[in-house]
This record gives structure tokens, C-alpha cells and sequence, in this order.
């Protein structure tokens, strides 16, 4: 999944076609508006770079395009997903904080208890997205040029690298939680062999350290080349890494990528789906013949279930466009596609899609799950009524002080 690899799009595609030329007597420095300054000092290499950079990106796009294209993206790189990427953030704060909580009550079944733990991950991989990237918000630049101390340089160089990796790993975590769900309904007695709190961390370890392994050659996506400058400010320019000039390479990790992190889960996840479907159907029955010995543990089953269910269902309709979209394009292989304002367009509309799916769940588990609702209430009350509670004191404090002043007003009086 390559969320971070559409973000870079817009500066990635053209520094394949850009020529060193002779060194000349410039200086570049940057102004505050983020545009270049031209002086003397730097080479000409570092100037008509920055300017290919500025001028090449959507050239093959009318001026109407390159409009309607900047007025999207800034709507919805700059407004939309930093607003859904803190609200994500905090969002599933919340639900680890209820999760935990939750997983500290003694009347979880073995099953809900490990159930309850892969929500906790997977909260902590959607909250960990989230952070990885709201930073896009302050890369402004269209050049590809920055300070060598520069905070996005640092963030330009990694980013692609956390953002693909929680992908990875949310995905795989639902995928592994509706595996779970689907074996513990549909084959009760074969689960109890291999669902177990071990077990329930090794599998979350396990996830986590195989996206991150996956993910890794996006550590290389980009290499550093210094700008020679005789001021005293540093530059430096990004091109692609060594292992990402070679287009067998991006060929084959692009399509392993949509394989692995893609298809097969989407398949699992249909999978399981319609089987949980069905079992949930099945268990109306069910549920009303045991409502007197077990109300409480299979309303707290179906709940999962349902919550399972449209998770996945967000899934594939959130994620699934972005993803296959994706696939279509690297599959096609063609420069001319991928630099088309249908494929730009819909590249920012999905992405934007993506990162909601990462920051709906709480509003998910407030909705359906009633104690969580519950739980969410009771935070919020403490918080007002602590928040009573030092507004009565202090005013307390204010009448107490005016009382004194008024006994002491009588006594000089006196």
C-alpha cells in the first residue's frame, strides 16, 4: 500500500528526466514565501533543477487542470485529511484508553479478552498513521529543494517508509482479528487451540515487525545530494535512491506490495465477511434460545461482530478504491497515464478516503457498542465535574475573601 508514493507524485515523477548540467556562479537562497531567490554563488545545476521542478509539474496538463489540481489539493491535502488526522490522532487515543480499560474487566471470555487486544493494536497503528502523516500539512515546497537541518527533509526522507508500514499493519490486524472471529463462530472447538493471550501478542508482534521488514526498502526511497554553495546555508536536493532507479525493482516490489498488503486480505476480508454475515444471521436464533444462561456474553459476541463487520465494510470502501487504482496504474506501466489529471484526481480523492478509514473507528465503536458509549460518557463527566468542582472552590475562595474583607472593613470602622 503506497499512500505516501501518491502524496510524492507530484515531485517524484520528473526527477528522472533531469539533466546535470555545468557549474555556473549562483547563489539560491529561500525566501518566506518558499520561492527561489536567484544571487550569485550556487551552481547552475541547483538553479535549473529547482526551476524543472516548478515548471515541469503537470506539464502535460491544460492551465484549467493545473488549476481545478492545485484547488483540490490544497482543500484537501492542506484542510480535510491534517482535520482528519487529528481527530484520528485523539480519536484513538480514546479507544486505547476504553479498549484498556475494558481488558482490565475479569468477565471477558478468553476469546473477547484477545479480541479486545487486537482492537487496542489496532488503534495504536491507526493513531501512529495518523501521526506519520499529518507533517505533510508543512511541505509546501514544489522544488524538491531544502535546508540540509531541515525538519522536512528529515520527515520527506522516512516518511513514505511509517506511513506505508502502519498501512501494512492496520490492514493485516483487521484481517487477522476477522480470521479470528470467523474461526472462534464458525469452528468454536478448533479455535480454543490457538486463541490465546500468547499467542494474541506474538501475532501483533509479529505484524508489526513483518510490515516494517516489507516496508523496508522505502527507507532507500530517496538519496541526499549536496548543492555546492560558497554561503554560509546548506541545500540539499532529494532524487530517487539507488534500488529505486532500477524500474525492474519498483516493478516487482509495486507488485508484491499489491499482492501481499492488498489482495489477499481483501480476499480474506470478503471472505470472513460474508461468513460472519451469515453466522450473525444464524445466531438470532440462537441468541433468544440462551438469552436466560448467556444475554450478556453473546451481546457483547454480537456487538463484536457487527463492529468486525463494518470494519471490514469500510475497508472496501474506503481503502479498496485507493488500492486498486493504485495496482491499475503501476500495472499499466505507462508515464503517460500516470501524468494524466484523471489519475491525479483521483489519486488525491482516494487518499483522502484512506486516511477517513484510519480515523473512523471511534466514531464506529461510539455508535454501535453501547459501553463504550458508556465509557466515553463517564470520562466526560469526570472531566466536568472536576472542572465544577475547581470553578465551586475558587468561588468559594472569592466569597470567603470578600467576607473577610467586608469584617475587616467594620473593624477599622469600629
Amino acid at each position: 500500500m503506497a499512500s505516501a508514493e501518491q502524496i510524492d507524485d507530484f515531485q517524484d515523477i520528473f526527477l528522472e528526466n533531469i539533466s546535470i548540467l555545468k557549474n555556473f556562479s549562483y547563489d539560491v537562497s529561500l525566501s518566506d514565501s518558499g520561492d527561489l531567490e536567484i544571487n550569485r554563488n550556487c551552481s547552475e545545476e541547483f538553479l535549473l533543477y529547482a526551476r524543472a521542478m516548478e515548471t515541469s509539474n503537470h506539464s502535460s496538463l491544460t492551465f484549467e487542470e493545473k488549476q481545478n489540481l492545485e484547488q483540490v489539493k490544497h482543500a484537501l491535502y492542506f484542510v480535510v485529511i491534517p482535520a482528519v488526522c487529528v481527530f484520528g490522532f485523539f480519536g484513538n487515543i480514546l479507544n486505547i484508553v476504553v479498549f484498556s480499560k475494558k481488558k482490565m474487566c475479569k468477565t471477558l471470555d478468553e476469546i473477547e479478552y484477545c479480541t479486545t487486544i487486537f482492537l487496542i493494536a489496532l488503534a495504536i497503528s491507526d493513531m501512529m498513521f495518523c501521526f506519520s502523516t499529518f507533517p505533510h500539512v508543512f511541505e509546501t515546497r514544489t522544488d524538491g529543494i531544502y535546508g540540509k537541518k531541515d525538519f522536512l527533509l528529515f520527515y520527506k526522507l522516512y516518511a513514505a517508509f511509517a506511513i506505508n508500514t502502519f498501512i501494512m499493519s492496520s490492514t493485516l490486524l483487521t484481517v487477522i482479528t476477522a480470521i479470528m472471529r470467523y474461526t472462534a463462530i464458525c469452528h468454536p472447538f478448533h479455535s480454543r487451540q490457538f486463541i490465546s493471550f500468547k499467542k494474541t501478542i506474538a501475532a501483533i508482534v509479529l505484524v508489526f515487525t513483518f510490515s516494517a521488514a516489507f516496508n523496508a526498502p522505502q527507507l532507500w526511497r530517496h538519496a541526499i545530494e549536496d548543492v555546492k554553495c560558497q554561503g554560509p546555508e546548506q541545500f540539499v536536493r532529494l532524487e530517487n535512491g539507488k534500488p529505486f532507479r532500477d524500474e525492474k525493482f519498483v516493478y516487482i516490489q509495486r507488485l508484491l506490495l499489491a499482492i501481499v498488503g492488498n489482495f489477499i486480505p481483501l480476499i480474506l476480508l470478503l471472505y470472513c465477511n460474508i461468513r460472519l454475515v451469515k453466522a450473525l444471521h444464524e445466531s438470532q436464533q440462537l441468541r433468544l434460545l440462551h438469552s436466560r444462561d448467556n444475554s450478556g456474553c453473546l451481546s457483547a459476541h454480537r456487538r463484536i461482530n457487527i463492529t468486525l463487520i463494518t470494519i471490514i465494510i469500510l475497508f472496501f470502501v474506503l481503502v479498496a478504491p485507493s488500492e486498486i487504482s493504485k495496482f491499475i496504474s503501476y500495472i499499466s506501466h505507462s508515464h503517460s497515464g500516470k501524468g494524466s489529471y484523471t489519475y491525479y484526481l483521483v489519486s488525491m480523492i482516494t487518499n483522502t478516503l484512506q486516511c477517513i478509514n484510519f480515523s473512523v473507528n471511534f466514531v464506529l465503536y461510539y455508535v454501535i457498542i453501547a459501553p463504550f458509549r458508556r465509557t466515553i460518557h463517564e470520562f466526560v463527566c469526570v472531566l466536568m465535574s472536576r472542572k465544577g468542582t475547581r470553578e465551586s472552590t475558587n468561588s468559594q475562595q472569592k466569597q470567603t475573601c470578600i467576607v473577610l474583607t467586608l469584617k475587616e472593613q467594620r473593624r477599622n470602622l469600629i
